[in-house]
């Protein structure tokens, strides 16, 4: 079975999606082959990786991410020579109206996985609700035309039905995590004294975009909390984006690594003590499974995706989402009790050996399957009228004789 995977998320990008696509690749059964199909400033022909090169722009309200705009008959040309059979919309930008359009012209099945919030991205990057609502219906266009949709999250798949994204299609994909990269076999005490942490002092770290929707002005609240409990810290900001210079600005005591090759993050997670996401768009948190894997007490909200993927008072804190001084409550505590801090390590650890790549991987590889196999069904069943003619003609001409 040959698939093809639509992203604008093409592998330069260190996200989510691009996480999860990597391990799709990386994992997929004998019996899928799998292929990337994407658009960057180079152009990529690898046998499982396709990008071609596209004129690009830079996304609204979203400075440092470009998109591509690819040309629809390459990818055409590309998708009968690869004879795929399947395909994946994983974003509704101009790739994925690349795959929506691939999908009606070859007339093939297209399934679709749903990664990211833009309708509220949109409402928090541009201010507007209703440019947000705008941008909310449009999502429903592409996804609306899948045979199922994928979601990571009972949350997502609750929020996207409530919206009238593909009520009654969709099919929960949790994510996974490999347990060998982010390990606490993997911490750094080099790393720990770039960070100037000693060995007394308790390292609270952040990984993902540093920008407005993830609510990082939650560790403003942190921090006051901290200062007072007189206990030595230091805040690590992994990543980058557009509110970097605002957050040094506003955290000159904390570390901001800019942006880090994934291969290495597992190290930067291993060589921390807590890990805190006050993040309320995410519809999955794959580094909220990474740092359980790593061995790191989480606090995260109690909306979106992250808190489907914690063990709550066991791995993780959970806090209302809505306040912040109730999620600075729960890093003060963690901070400040380093043998919950142990217990809750172990536990997290725990939780992320059952949460291995293989098995996140299943229900999506299932979903491949049952839509090609109904494809086949169907067409087999839907017999050209020239073909009913010629059976016809055969029959009438049996009987003349």
């Amino acid at each position: 079975m040959r698939i093809a995977v639509f992203t604008d998320n093409d592998f330069n990008k260190v996200n989510g999606v691009t996480t999860t696509l990597r391990a799709l690749l990386r994992w997929a059964p004998a019996d899928l082959q799998i292929r990337i199909y994407t658009a960057d400033d180079r152009g990529v022909d690898e046998p499982q990786y396709y990008s071609r090169r596209a004129p690009g722009a830079a996304i609204p309200f979203y400075r440092g991410m470009n998109l591509y705009y690819p040309p629809l008959w390459a990818y055409l040309r590309q998708l009968r020579r690869d004879r795929i059979e399947l395909i994946h919309l994983t974003t509704p930008g101009p790739v994925g109206i690349a795959a929506l359009f691939s999908a009606w012209r070859l007339q093939l099945p297209m399934v679709g996985s749903f990664h990211t919030d833009l309708a509220t991205y949109t409402t928090l990057l541009s201010r507007s609700r209703l440019l947000g609502r705008i941008v909310g219906r449009y999502v429903r266009w592409p996804y609306g035309r899948c045979e199922r949709v994928l979601v990571p999250s009972q949350a997502t798949g609750t929020a996207l039905s409530r919206a009238g994204v593909a009520p009654g299609k969709h099919v929960l994909w949790q994510r996974g995590v490999d347990p060998e990269s982010f390990s606490p076999a993997r911490r750094s005490v080099s790393l720990r004294l770039r960070w100037r942490a000693l060995s007394d002092t308790t390292v609270v770290m952040y990984v993902g975009r540093i920008s407005r929707e993830k609510n990082l002005d939650a560790f403003a609240a942190v921090e006051e909390r901290l200062i007072r409990s007189g206990r030595p810290y230091r805040m690590v900001f992994v990543g980058d984006g557009p509110m970097h210079a605002e957050l040094q600005a506003r955290f000159p005591g904390a570390i901001l690594t800019g942006s880090v090759p994934h291969g290495d993050v597992g190290e930067y997670l291993a060589s921390a003590d807590v890990f805190a996401f006050p993040s309320r768009t995410d519809t999955a948190g794959n580094v909220v499974l990474e740092a359980q894997a790593a061995g790191l007490p989480v606090v995260v909200g109690d909306e979106g995706g992250p808190r489907e993927n914690v063990w709550p008072g066991r791995s993780a804190l959970v806090t209302s989402a809505r306040d912040d001084q109730s999620f600075a409550a729960a890093v003060e505590r963690l901070v400040c009790d380093s043998s919950l801090r142990a217990a809750m390590a172990a536990e997290a650890r725990a939780l992320a050996l059952t949460r291995d790549w293989r098995a996140a991987l299943a229900p999506l590889f299932a979903t491949y399957r049952q839509t090609i196999a109904d494809h086949a069904a169907v067409t087999t069943n839907l017999v050209p009228a020239a073909t009913v003619d010629q059976s016809l003609l055969a029959e009438s001409l049996h009987d003349l004789s």
